[in-house]
Protein backbone atom coordinates (compact mmCIF):
# COMPACT_ATOMS: atom_id res chain seq x y z
CA UNK A 1 0.00 0.00 0.00
CA UNK A 2 3.19 2.65 0.73
CA UNK A 3 4.27 1.84 -2.64
CA UNK A 4 1.15 2.56 -3.88
CA UNK A 5 0.80 5.97 -2.04
CA UNK A 6 4.68 6.83 -2.97
CA UNK A 7 3.83 6.13 -6.39
CA UNK A 8 0.55 8.18 -6.70
CA UNK A 9 2.33 10.86 -4.83
CA UNK A 10 5.10 11.12 -7.49
CA UNK A 11 5.61 14.36 -9.54
CA UNK A 12 5.53 13.10 -12.63
CA UNK A 13 2.55 10.67 -11.48
CA UNK A 14 0.44 13.35 -9.38
CA UNK A 15 -0.85 15.72 -11.76
CA UNK A 16 -2.12 12.57 -14.51
CA UNK A 17 -3.87 11.02 -11.80
CA UNK A 18 -5.41 14.62 -10.69
CA UNK A 19 -6.44 14.94 -14.35
CA UNK A 20 -8.45 11.40 -14.08
CA UNK A 21 -9.57 12.31 -10.88
CA UNK A 22 -10.77 15.50 -12.27
CA UNK A 23 -12.40 14.38 -15.33
CA UNK A 24 -14.73 11.99 -12.94
CA UNK A 25 -15.39 14.79 -10.66
CA UNK A 26 -16.81 17.02 -13.71
CA UNK A 27 -19.16 14.39 -15.05
CA UNK A 28 -20.78 14.38 -11.62
CA UNK A 29 -20.66 18.31 -11.85
CA UNK A 30 -22.80 18.00 -14.83
CA UNK A 31 -25.28 16.51 -12.35
CA UNK A 32 -24.81 19.48 -9.85
CA UNK A 33 -25.64 22.10 -12.07
CA UNK A 34 -28.51 20.29 -14.00
CA UNK A 35 -30.32 19.26 -10.88
CA UNK A 36 -29.44 21.39 -7.90
CA UNK A 37 -31.25 24.47 -9.18
CA UNK A 38 -34.23 21.90 -9.66
CA UNK A 39 -33.83 20.13 -6.09
CA UNK A 40 -34.06 23.84 -4.91
CA UNK A 41 -37.33 24.69 -6.74
CA UNK A 42 -38.93 21.84 -5.32
CA UNK A 43 -37.69 22.83 -1.75
CA UNK A 44 -39.38 26.36 -2.67
CA UNK A 45 -42.54 24.79 -3.98
CA UNK A 46 -42.57 22.60 -0.47
CA UNK A 47 -42.23 25.35 1.35
CA UNK A 48 -44.53 27.96 -0.30
CA UNK A 49 -47.22 24.83 0.46
CA UNK A 50 -46.74 24.09 3.33
CA UNK A 51 -46.88 28.31 4.29
CA UNK A 52 -50.22 27.86 2.29
CA UNK A 53 -51.79 25.11 3.69
CA UNK A 54 -51.97 23.36 0.58
CA UNK A 55 -50.83 19.88 -0.61
CA UNK A 56 -48.86 18.81 -2.99
CA UNK A 57 -49.02 15.88 -6.04
CA UNK A 58 -46.26 13.27 -4.61
CA UNK A 59 -43.35 13.32 -7.02
CA UNK A 60 -40.40 10.94 -8.19
CA UNK A 61 -37.69 10.79 -5.63
CA UNK A 62 -35.08 12.94 -7.53
CA UNK A 63 -31.52 14.48 -5.48
CA UNK A 64 -28.02 13.99 -7.23
CA UNK A 65 -27.94 10.21 -7.05
CA UNK A 66 -31.43 9.19 -8.33
CA UNK A 67 -33.06 8.93 -10.66
CA UNK A 68 -30.06 7.40 -12.83
CA UNK A 69 -29.19 10.22 -15.40
CA UNK A 70 -31.04 9.55 -18.77
CA UNK A 71 -32.05 11.73 -22.00
CA UNK A 72 -34.29 14.92 -21.35
CA UNK A 73 -35.62 14.11 -24.75
CA UNK A 74 -36.38 10.86 -24.68
CA UNK A 75 -35.60 9.36 -21.31
CA UNK A 76 -33.39 7.08 -22.33
CA UNK A 77 -31.23 5.80 -19.15
CA UNK A 78 -27.71 6.68 -19.65
CA UNK A 79 -25.31 3.34 -19.10
CA UNK A 80 -21.79 3.00 -17.58
CA UNK A 81 -20.21 2.82 -21.31
CA UNK A 82 -22.04 5.98 -22.31
CA UNK A 83 -21.02 8.12 -19.16
CA UNK A 84 -17.21 7.61 -19.62
CA UNK A 85 -15.84 11.72 -19.22
CA UNK A 86 -14.99 13.08 -22.31
CA UNK A 87 -14.88 9.48 -24.14
CA UNK A 88 -18.36 8.52 -24.20
CA UNK A 89 -19.79 11.89 -25.82
CA UNK A 90 -16.62 11.82 -28.88
CA UNK A 91 -17.72 7.89 -29.76
CA UNK A 92 -21.62 8.81 -29.37
CA UNK A 93 -20.62 12.17 -32.07
CA UNK A 94 -22.71 14.49 -29.44
CA UNK A 95 -25.79 12.50 -29.99
CA UNK A 96 -28.11 10.47 -27.58
CA UNK A 97 -27.62 6.78 -28.61
CA UNK A 98 -31.33 5.68 -28.37
CA UNK A 99 -32.67 8.66 -30.34
CA UNK A 100 -30.16 10.94 -31.41
CA UNK A 101 -30.84 13.55 -29.98
CA UNK A 102 -27.99 16.43 -29.78
CA UNK A 103 -25.93 16.28 -26.49
CA UNK A 104 -25.26 19.67 -25.19
CA UNK A 105 -21.26 20.60 -25.47
CA UNK A 106 -21.35 21.54 -21.85
CA UNK A 107 -20.90 18.20 -21.01
CA UNK A 108 -17.61 17.22 -22.21
CA UNK A 109 -16.59 21.11 -21.75
CA UNK A 110 -17.36 20.68 -18.01
CA UNK A 111 -15.70 17.61 -17.53
CA UNK A 112 -12.24 19.14 -19.34
CA UNK A 113 -12.36 22.33 -17.31
CA UNK A 114 -12.74 20.08 -13.93
CA UNK A 115 -9.37 18.16 -15.52
CA UNK A 116 -7.38 21.06 -16.55
CA UNK A 117 -8.18 22.45 -13.19
CA UNK A 118 -7.09 19.07 -11.17
CA UNK A 119 -3.81 18.73 -13.29
CA UNK A 120 -3.18 22.81 -12.75
CA UNK A 121 -3.66 22.34 -9.22
CA UNK A 122 -1.60 19.28 -8.62
CA UNK A 123 0.95 20.87 -11.11
CA UNK A 124 1.55 23.95 -9.28
CA UNK A 125 1.15 22.71 -4.98
CA UNK A 126 1.97 19.15 -5.49
CA UNK A 127 1.21 16.15 -3.45
CA UNK A 128 -1.37 17.81 -0.14
CA UNK A 129 -3.90 19.44 0.98
CA UNK A 130 -3.19 22.68 -1.11
CA UNK A 131 -3.93 20.98 -4.27
CA UNK A 132 -6.95 19.30 -3.07
CA UNK A 133 -7.86 23.03 -1.81
CA UNK A 134 -6.99 24.70 -4.82
CA UNK A 135 -9.33 21.99 -7.12
CA UNK A 136 -12.12 21.95 -4.68
CA UNK A 137 -12.32 25.74 -5.38
CA UNK A 138 -11.83 25.32 -9.47
CA UNK A 139 -14.52 22.58 -9.28
CA UNK A 140 -17.02 24.21 -7.21
CA UNK A 141 -16.45 27.83 -9.18
CA UNK A 142 -17.28 25.40 -12.44
CA UNK A 143 -20.55 24.86 -10.74
CA UNK A 144 -21.09 27.96 -9.63
CA UNK A 145 -20.51 29.67 -12.94
CA UNK A 146 -22.22 27.60 -15.10
CA UNK A 147 -25.47 27.37 -12.84
CA UNK A 148 -25.18 30.88 -12.94
CA UNK A 149 -25.50 31.64 -16.73
CA UNK A 150 -28.21 28.93 -16.56
CA UNK A 151 -30.67 30.84 -13.68
CA UNK A 152 -28.77 33.87 -12.47
CA UNK A 153 -28.41 32.06 -8.85
CA UNK A 154 -25.90 31.67 -6.91
CA UNK A 155 -26.87 28.68 -4.11
CA UNK A 156 -25.78 29.04 -0.40
CA UNK A 157 -25.34 25.40 -0.63
CA UNK A 158 -22.10 25.83 -2.87
CA UNK A 159 -20.96 29.33 -1.64
CA UNK A 160 -20.77 29.22 2.05
CA UNK A 161 -19.39 25.57 1.95
CA UNK A 162 -16.89 27.11 -0.10
CA UNK A 163 -16.21 30.23 1.76
CA UNK A 164 -16.07 27.85 5.24
CA UNK A 165 -13.48 25.51 3.44
CA UNK A 166 -11.32 28.14 2.30
CA UNK A 167 -10.64 29.58 5.31
CA UNK A 168 -9.84 26.49 7.80
CA UNK A 169 -7.67 25.18 4.54
CA UNK A 170 -5.89 28.82 4.82
CA UNK A 171 -5.49 28.85 8.85
CA UNK A 172 -1.57 28.00 8.93
CA UNK A 173 -1.33 30.84 5.65
CA UNK A 174 -1.40 27.71 3.03
CA UNK A 175 -2.29 29.92 -0.32
CA UNK A 176 -2.28 33.58 1.40
CA UNK A 177 -1.90 35.29 4.85
CA UNK A 178 -5.17 34.67 6.98
CA UNK A 179 -5.74 38.10 7.61
CA UNK A 180 -6.03 38.59 3.73
CA UNK A 181 -7.96 35.47 3.35
CA UNK A 182 -10.85 36.55 6.36
CA UNK A 183 -10.77 40.22 4.67
CA UNK A 184 -11.49 38.45 0.92
CA UNK A 185 -14.10 36.16 2.13
CA UNK A 186 -15.88 38.98 4.06
CA UNK A 187 -15.90 41.40 1.25
CA UNK A 188 -16.81 39.01 -1.35
CA UNK A 189 -19.85 37.70 0.58
CA UNK A 190 -20.41 41.55 1.56
CA UNK A 191 -20.28 42.52 -1.71
CA UNK A 192 -22.81 39.44 -3.13
CA UNK A 193 -25.21 40.33 -0.22
CA UNK A 194 -24.98 44.12 -0.96
CA UNK A 195 -26.17 43.10 -4.47
CA UNK A 196 -29.19 40.59 -3.24
CA UNK A 197 -30.48 43.64 -1.12
CA UNK A 198 -30.47 45.91 -4.04
CA UNK A 199 -32.48 43.94 -6.55
CA UNK A 200 -34.62 42.55 -3.63
CA UNK A 201 -35.79 45.93 -1.90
Amino acid sequence: MSEIFKTAAHPAVFPWLSLAVGLVVGSFLNVVIHRLPKMMERDWQEGCAELSGETLAPKEKFNLFVPRSRCPACGHGITVAENIPLVSWAMLRGRCSACKAPISLRYPLVELLAGVGAFASATHFGFGFAAAGAATFIWCTIALAFIDQETGYLYDDITLPLLWLGLLLNLGGTYVPIGDAVVGAAAGYLSLWIVYQAFSS
